[in-house]
């Protein structure tokens, strides 16, 4: 669609040159069934302070308007669909998943000594966010690109009103990060929301979210006997998850439209965000690639004894960095993130492993004129589990190696990559830990069992992301660790 080119509400007279202002118009004064949009303009987000004019050079309204659902994250309007469809995936219960279960078995291990059980997490159930724009004056702007195509359709229709809504909610995506590698090809500027998030210019965070990070997540400690008669002190934190890598390679063992999957180390901790935590997600995808080199030993392990670091320790550590010419860029790209809820990325994970001495490399995907960018970025990740798996074994469907877990970036989002799989009809799908969700109240019964369902993939859809996720966006950039950890080499069949 042309710049500046004069949009028509399909339903009224109502005309805006800016087509993300439009939608905002249908959502408001023509909802669907008379009720008032839920996605209407409420409120305006504390201790946020907007950029001068000049600073939003080269920024566009289409990557900066962002949905804040109840979980306390702030996610970007064309990701509200699957955002709600993964809390529905945390919320799968164990009954509704194993009522025809063929059997549980007992555990598979005893435990080990600094094991933390599986905590059960509890989150407010999701309800209508809103959208957090600049200018609350204003009415929020979504992007149209069928204008023509709705003109002759009925005013009075509710379905209309939806359709032209579902339509204009999935017509774009912001830009990513730029990869430390292409930065250093190029000026350096002052990035705005749509790449730092709706905090973008923030000067410290509200303090009761400072205290909340640096109390963290609520510790349980218990004591278990052990087969041998040993009393074990076990402790537990409320927002790590560990074991879940061995339930999602059982349950990939299980669901039969699965024909070859990998899985990384199973060293590596689900962390999930705190509730109302907000837009951390890069930070909690660093504490898992952490959990994986402080428990597999992996090389740079002596830098992360005990507990995970917090988000104000990372936020120094990444800082540090930056003092020491590590993608140092990356201060003047984000004015700097101490005590900040602007996102990071690709180029401050790298920054911070490169300081401790941590060998990692990034690799980015963005358009060309070769396969579609998902398509790229699909055939690199198993190619990286292909490396350390046999081509010619076909006696296994579930190879577990002992690879690290891969940092995995798009616009608005990170997760970490724990996996690869391929289906029968030759579809391809990434296995991910994702820090916004919490594992399931199913897959959190299974940890530590070995175990049969009949439901495996109402399971994994949590940790799946495939083409019809994939293909919303058109760059992306994942961090994998450098090769010569130990035992990095080797695997093994379900």
């Amino acid at each position: 669609m042309k710049t500046g080119e004069l949009l028509d509400c399909p339903f009224c007279a109502f005309t805006d040159h800016d087509h993300y202002f439009l939608l905002q118009h249908v959502e408001t004064i023509h909802p669907e069934g008379g009720r008032p949009s839920p996605f209407a303009v409420r409120e305006q987000p504390t201790h946020q302070v907007e950029p001068p004019i000049d600073e939003m050079e080269g920024a566009t309204r289409t990557s900066s308007d962002y949905i804040e659902c109840q979980c306390g994250e702030f996610c970007l309007l064309t990701e509200l669909e699957s955002h709600l469809d993964m809390h529905n995936a945390e919320d799968m219960g164990f009954d509704e998943v194993s009522r025809a279960a063929a059997g549980v078995a007992a555990p598979e291990s005893t435990f080990h000594p600094g094991e933390a059980s599986s905590p059960r997490m509890e989150y407010p159930v999701p309800t209508p966010p809103h959208i957090v724009t600049s200018d609350p004056s204003r009415p929020i702007p979504i992007k149209s690109v069928v204008e023509r195509s709705h003109r002759s359709t009925s005013r009075k229709s509710g379905n209309s009103v939806r359709d032209f809504i579902g339509v204009l909610r999935h017509s774009t995506s912001p830009p990513s990060r730029k990869s430390s590698q292409a930065a250093r090809n190029r000026v350096p500027r002052r990035l705005g929301r749509a790449e730092l998030g709706p905090h973008a210019h923030e000067e410290r965070m509200p303090d009761w979210l400072r205290k909340e990070l640096e109390i963290g997540a609520k510790i349980k400690v218990t004591n278990q006997i052990t087969p041998d008669g040993r009393l074990l002190r076990i402790e537990s934190i409320a927002n790590e998850v560990r074991g879940v890598i061995p339930v999602i390679a059982q349950l990939c063992e299980q669901d039969v439209a699965v024909s070859r999957a990998y899985l990384c180390h199973s060293d590596v901790t689900h962390v999930v965000k705190l509730a109302k935590e907000g837009g951390f997600c890069g930070y909690r995808n660093i504490q898992m690639m952490i959990s994986y080199i402080r428990d597999a030993r992996s090389a740079g392990h002596q830098h992360f004894q005990g507990r995970l670091p917090s988000i104000i320790q990372i936020q120094d550590m990444i800082e540090i960095a930056w003092d020491r010419g590590f993608n140092s860029l990356g201060r003047i790209e984000t004015g700097g993130i101490r005590g900040t809820r602007k996102y990071i990325g690709t180029p401050e994970a790298q920054a911070l492993l490169q300081n401790f001495g941590i060998g990692c490399s990034a690799d980015a995907f963005s358009e060309g004129k070769e396969l579609p960018t998902h398509e790229r970025l699909l055939e690199a990740v198993e190619q990286y589990f292909l490396a350390s798996c046999p081509a010619s074994d076909s006696s296994h469907k579930v190879f577990r190696t002992s690879l690290p877990p891969i940092y995995f970036q798009h616009p608005g989002h990170s997760m970490t990559i724990v996996g690869f799989e391929r289906r029968n009809n030759g579809s391809c799908e990434l296995l991910v830990l994702d820090p916004m969700f919490k594992p399931s109240p199913g897959v959190s019964r299974f940890i530590g069992l070995q175990f049969r369902t009949a439901a495996p993939e109402k399971l994994l859809k949590a940790y799946r992301r495939g083409s019809s996720y994939l293909r919303k966006y058109s760059t992306f950039e994942i961090l994998k660790l450098a090769s010569g950890a130990p035992e990095r080499a080797g695997w093994r069949g379900l």
